[in-house]
């Protein structure tokens, strides 16, 4: 599929509501299609989404905005855009968004669990 019909896809089951927290086609491609990396690269980022939700709770502004970066980059890598979006927000914004980000990580968390099932 090219990718600007890809997108476009993309774009229109996030608007309907359908859309999945995960893009494992891009998931996919980011580990070559080797289905035990992308187990143990989604495994990873549940535990370390943990640490960074974690250090985001912490009060000191460094340290949140450090978790926020780190959460951005990892969600960018298995393809949860829109956790990616919500970390970058509280990246700049650095004491907003939380609650938006913890429920989108709940969701993308409880997503990757039930794949494995």
């Amino acid at each position: 599929m090219p990718m600007a019909l890809k997108q476009d896809v993309f774009n229109a089951s996030r608007a309907s509501g359908h859309a999945k927290p995960l893009d494992l086609v891009h998931l996919s491609n980011q580990t070559q299609g080797d289905a035990n990396l992308e187990r143990e690269v989604l495994g990873i980022f549940l535990t370390q989404s943990q640490v960074y939700l974690n250090m985001m709770d912490c009060s000191d502004v460094e340290t949140r905005i450090r978790a926020a970066h780190s959460m951005k980059g990892a969600a960018r890598g298995i393809g949860a855009f829109d956790l990616a979006e919500l970390a970058e927000e509280v990246e700049h914004d650095r004491h907003n968004g939380y609650d938006q980000l913890k429920r989108e990580l709940t969701r993308v968390n409880d997503y990757i669990r039930s794949l494995a099932n």
